[in-house]
């Protein structure tokens, strides 16, 4: 597929997958599926107090702060983070995403599609 229209509103809303996170939802907005064959595109929710626990992949990432405040953990830094931030985390760099606030902590996700897209949830926390 060359062109592909969509609205947020009619993609399944999913819990995030990741070991130990709690109130933490996805959308896969772009996708092979749609014939997005190097890269996805992602929305996050992290409800209030929710959190994405510490995890790792092989694969980088670029988040972009829709919304809200939430707390990143990528390697040894650990910064808050509020609308129109961006962050870019490197492929094996553990990290989590914590929403401390009282309001909802929404931000795009994209990831390249790469033969390992594993995800390993680690013990450790931010």
């Amino acid at each position: 597929m060359d062109i592909y229209f969509g609205h947020r509103k009619d993609v399944e809303v999913q819990p995030v997958s990741v070991s130990g996170s709690r109130d933490a939802f996805i959308q896969w907005l772009t996708t092979k599926e749609i014939g997005s064959l190097r890269y996805a595109l992602r929305k996050f929710t992290i409800k209030p107090h929710g959190l994405i626990a510490m995890h790792t992949h092989k694969y980088e990432e670029t988040l972009y702060i829709l919304s809200g405040r939430g707390i990143v953990c990528a390697g040894e830094a650990k910064r808050t983070v509020g609308p129109d931030d961006y962050v870019y985390i490197g492929g094996s760099v553990p990290h989590a995403l914590m929403n401390e606030s009282d309001k909802d902590f929404e931000f795009l996700c994209i990831i390249p599609y790469i033969d390992d897209m594993r995800i390993e949830s680690l013990q450790t926390t931010c």
